[in-house]
């Protein structure tokens, strides 16, 4: 997509910062990637076999503004791969880790020209340097005042770290929208908004051990519903007649979309908004339940304002977010607060601390 790009759909720089202090100071953004598979990637020196691994990815990029003007400037721009160095000694395919020689850094930053710094931090035994992981040509290039690290090849040797922002997906439903007929032609996987639900059921259902899954996880949320299909739904309450989409209500819309968002999309972090709206009271806990049981399989972030959300998730699973007199947004933790602990101790609920706006201390 590119920065320029990126900015522009955000409605130009002055919505991407905090609009009370403007140019006065710099945007800074930051992300912290760790894996529970560490990524390994291999250098032969000399017949010597290394093995490379990634346990930790760190990037930051900074932009500065210029006063009444729409123009910015990437100040700081840095790539760090924190590294795991072993040696093996047998020069196969499946090579082995027989010694531990240490841990590093390969550290990758923009230069104030835009030329592009490399620097390998080792065991000094290690023979690797930084040309062996990257060809000089790239060490040679130089960087446009708009372009991001992110954007370039540094981001796929040794590891397409790109991949990691696009296995993010981030969900907003609006139930009015899968209701309205589609084209039976769209994407294979879920919009934000949910428009494309019915391709996504109707390739869900087509297999049967998939449509078994769905229709028992619904059934355990909505139990009046008796079968599924794309273009109608029945209830018990009418068995010899099917309503139709545009009858459905709209927290069974929800329910089913946040069903498959959780069961059947890939993307191993998902971010969905106010799951809970059009969502009776008495059906939130067993919807967080379901997303504590999916959170197994990938890392489920929500926002909320609803207490009953708060109320069913775990105290340490709860982040909470305010906004400053400056206009900043803050996070804090509510279970590392002591006057949250006494709350609690005396048999106040979390979900009444939220409402009475005690949990951010």
């Amino acid at each position: 997509m590119g920065l320029d790009n990126a900015i522009s759909i955000q409605g130009d720089v002055e919505y991407i910062r905090n609009i009370n202090v403007g140019s006065t100071e710099n945007l800074s953004i930051e992300s912290v990637f760790s894996f529970d598979k560490e990524r390994v990637f291999i250098e032969n020196i000399n017949d010597e076999f290394f093995l490379i691994k990634i346990h930790e990815i760190f990037y930051e990029f900074e932009l500065e503004f210029y006063k009444r003007s729409s123009r910015y400037k990437i100040v700081k721009d840095k790539l760090i791969q924190k590294l795991k160095f072993f040696r093996s000694e047998e020069k196969s395919k499946k090579l082995k880790e027989d010694k531990f020689l240490g841990e590093g850094k390969l550290i990758i930053s923009r230069e104030n020209n835009g030329k592009i710094k490399i620097n390998l931090e080792r065991p000094d035994d290690i023979p690797i340097k930084e040309d062996s992981i990257y060809p000089q040509f790239f060490i040679k290039e130089k960087l446009s005042n708009n372009i991001l690290l992110i954007n370039t090849p540094y981001f796929i040797i040794p590891f397409p770290l790109i991949e990691v922002f696009g296995d993010i997906s981030i969900y907003d439903f609006d139930p009015k929208l899968p209701k309205k007929a589609i084209p039976i032609t769209g994407k294979a996987e879920l919009e934000e908004d949910g428009s494309n639900l019915s391709i996504i059921l109707n390739n869900i259902i087509k297999n049967i051990n998939k449509k078994k899954k769905l229709f028992n996880l619904v059934k355990d949320i909505l139990p009046f519903i008796s079968n599924l299909d794309v273009e109608k739904l029945a209830e018990k309450y009418f068995k010899n007649n099917y309503i139709p989409a545009s009858l459905i209500s709209d927290g069974t819309i929800n329910i089913i979309a946040l069903i498959i968002t959780l069961y059947f999309e890939k993307k191993n972090l998902t971010i969905i908004e106010e799951p809970e709206r059009n969502i009776h009271p008495y059906l939130i806990s067993k919807m967080v339940e379901m997303m504590k049981d999916a959170s197994h399989k990938k890392q489920i972030i929500v926002t909320t304002h609803n207490p009953e959300i708060v109320k069913y998730a775990d105290l340490n699973s709860i982040l909470f977010v305010s906004r400053d007199d400056k206009g900043f947004s803050t996070i804090s933790r509510p279970a590392d607060k002591e006057e949250v602990k006494i709350f609690l101790e005396n048999e106040i609920g979390i979900e009444e601390l939220f409402i009475q706006d005690l949990l951010g201390g």
